[in-house]
């Protein structure tokens, strides 16, 4: 009962972006179909139906993780403090006032790092990548962003994928004895960062070739948040890296508009 509690509250909290998502994701979908070969695009289902099988996916891949992370967090010491109020009745939230600036803080240095490093990587990324990143920000695609980017995507890669490196590699490496060592917390932190930025490969081909240069530019522009985030994540709590992670998306909304409004005139 206890897990069935747990899994429900990470399913509908993660359910949440998925349905954004497949919803924001329409028109970019009409446009990749519309691309295609007459008769390619003949060949395959109609376009619903498409976004409901590429949202299927993520539910599945979601379930999973929650799985995983229910099962690895507890021992490893992860932990989330709603799951611990809501379901195991032991809450931890006497520091909560320092992890929220840490969320917050980190949520908006790494959103500066990441602009540097991008702007400084412009000239060398395809044109058609380039014009992309011009693009006005959205509203409806920006709270899509955060909810899916700031609590799907942290279910999947932190709770689930990180936690079972982290496990893995405490029975593997056989390193620390109630808990695993400093190293194997870096170095699943370290590698679930890496995964995070290659997994964001396939959206980016769909606007452009993937170049070694857009393949390094994924990779460190979603890799060094994701280090924050693990980092936050081990310290604190889940909800410390889904805060950060979804306030990056806040700043970076926010520079955008400021940007754009500043060229406009």
């Amino acid at each position: 009962m206890v897990v069935l509690k747990q899994f429900g509250i990470l399913f509908v909290l993660g359910s949440l972006g998925i349905v954004l998502l497949a919803f924001t994701s329409i028109p970019l979908a009409r446009q990749q179909l519309a691309a295609l070969p007459p008769e390619i695009a003949a060949e395959l289902p109609p376009l619903p139906i498409l976004i409901l099988q590429q949202g299927l996916q993520i539910v599945v891949l979601l379930a999973i993780a929650i799985l995983i992370g229910i099962a690895c967090t507890r021992p490893v010491g992860l932990h989330s403090h709603l799951l611990d109020a809501w379901v195991l009745h032991t809450p931890k939230l006497t520091a909560f006032t320092a992890e929220l600036k840490w969320s917050l803080g980190l949520g908006a240095a790494t959103t500066v790092i990441v602009w540097i490093i991008d702007y400084g990587m412009n000239p060398l990324l395809p044109e058609a990548l380039r014009m992309a990143k011009q693009a006005e920000p959205h509203g409806l695609t920006t709270l899509t962003a955060i909810l899916y980017g700031g609590i799907t995507e942290e279910i999947l890669i932190r709770w689930g994928l990180m936690s079972l490196l982290i496990w893995g590699g405490w029975k593997l490496l056989r390193q620390g004895i109630t808990l695993p060592s400093q190293g194997i917390y870096q170095g699943a932190i370290a590698v679930t960062a890496v995964i995070f930025g290659l997994g964001h490969l396939p959206a980016t081909a769909t606007i452009a070739p993937l170049t070694p240069w857009v393949i390094l530019r994924a990779i460190l522009l979603n890799g060094i948040p994701g280090i924050a985030y693990g980092w936050l994540f081990w310290q604190y709590s889940l909800e410390a890296a889904m805060i950060a992670h979804a306030s990056f998306h806040v700043w970076d909304f926010c520079l955008n508009s400021v940007l754009t409004r500043l060229v406009a005139r």
